[in-house]
């Protein structure tokens, strides 16, 4: 995603917790007409956010673009410094801390975009008001799947939030990438991964899955009902049914607002 963006002339601030990968790709990426910049932090941890986005508000008057694209799947439980269950905290809170620090930048474009992340997978989440495991009931399946549906849930209802503004939230189904997702597990699970979704032929390239993202950064024209809608292979498709459920939004929204700080409309944190 981010090569093609430079490619088309965009700059970019790469956020990342790998500082040796994030340097680098932002030294490839760098050119005469297009400016990369590596900015270091695990969006797991609020604190880290808090002061990413510090830095990226110094960086840039305008954003045009968030793409939330921070994701991971762990097989064992553990919890943040913050005291929160890590699936939710680097999938979900991250991101929800992060765009609403970002979003006056965002306001501040003709017209920005909000792109977050979701999965196939959001679908076999259970749909109950328990987002955070604890370690006697940890399902590393369920963590994974419901932290997916709360990206959906957080794209829509923030669609819903900035409804009459020139900012479009929108969300995405890349599809089964294969890069080094679920690596973090080990070597055995990660290979167990690839075989498993390699025999069912949905496996597809980094450039595959990162090509609707592209489209919905860099499209000049979306469909005018395009905010608050899933998007997989450049078209609209319909979400799980639990990602529609407004009660759940608004009790996610609500349980995400009292996790980070952040103030109820999303204009600025704490």
């Amino acid at each position: 995603t981010a090569l093609a963006l430079v490619r088309l002339g965009a700059s970019i601030l790469l956020v990342s917790r790998n500082r040796a990968t994030g340097s680098a790709l932002a030294r490839r990426l760098t050119t005469a007409t297009s400016r990369c910049e590596f900015i270091e932090a695990d969006l797991s941890s609020l604190t880290q956010v808090r002061i990413a986005a510090n830095q990226i508000l110094e960086r840039c008057p305008i954003i045009n673009v968030l793409v939330n694209n921070a994701g991971a799947r762990f097989d064992t439980h553990a919890i943040t410094p913050d005291g929160f269950e890590r699936t939710f905290a680097t999938n979900h809170l991250g991101h929800f801390l992060l765009t609403g620090l970002l979003l006056d930048r965002l306001a501040a474009a003709p017209s920005a975009r909000i792109i977050t992340v979701s999965s196939s997978a959001a679908a076999q989440a259970r749909l109950d008001e328990y987002w955070q495991f604890q370690a006697h009931d940890f399902d590393r399946k369920q963590a994974y799947a419901k932290s997916k549906l709360a990206n959906l849930l957080f794209a829509f209802e923030l669609a819903r939030r900035l409804h009459g503004t020139a900012i479009t939230s929108l969300a995405v189904d890349p599809g089964v990438v294969a890069t080094r997702f679920a690596r973090n597990n080990g070597l055995l699970p990660w290979l167990k991964h690839l075989i498993y979704h390699g025999r069912r032929r949905e496996l597809i390239s980094s450039a595959q899955g990162a090509d609707t993202l592209i489209y919905l950064a860099s499209a000049p024209n979306l469909p005018t009902n395009a905010s608050g809608t899933y998007f997989r292979e450049r078209q609209q498709i319909r979400a799980c049914p639990a990602a529609y459920d407004a009660v759940a939004a608004t009790q996610l929204w609500a349980l995400s607002v009292a996790l980070t700080g952040q103030d109820p409309t999303l204009n600025r944190g704490n």
